[in-house]
């Protein structure tokens, strides 16, 4: 039993950890892009930003979303993201119908 116990508080610790790192890239995220509303999906495991109605980009990790941001502030298409930005605007789509 006691086997059980410390292994299940292993992986509460990790999870937390990753949760505290997932906020705090999140943060940084924010207040580089301040126009830029900024979440992590974790269901999803996908960092997404929004501005206005339209712009919608998504991206595997906050790196690729800097990219992306600064690539759609330029009026750009990121390199290699736009499927998961696809997909994530039809999930949430779908889920909301």
């Amino acid at each position: 039993m006691l086997g059980e116990q410390a292994g299940s508080q292993q992986i509460g610790g990790c999870h937390a950890r990753y949760n505290a790192h997932a906020a705090d890239d999140t943060r940084k995220l924010r207040a580089r892009f301040p126009r830029w509303g900024i979440m992590f999906d974790p269901l999803e495991s996908v960092w997404v930003a929004v501005r206005g109605k339209r712009t919608l980009v998504a991206a595997s990790s906050p790196e690729k979303l800097t990219e992306q941001v600064e690539a759609a502030t330029r009026g750009e298409t990121g390199l290699d993201e736009g499927d998961k930005t696809q997909t994530w605007r039809a999930l949430r789509k779908h889920r909301r119908g």
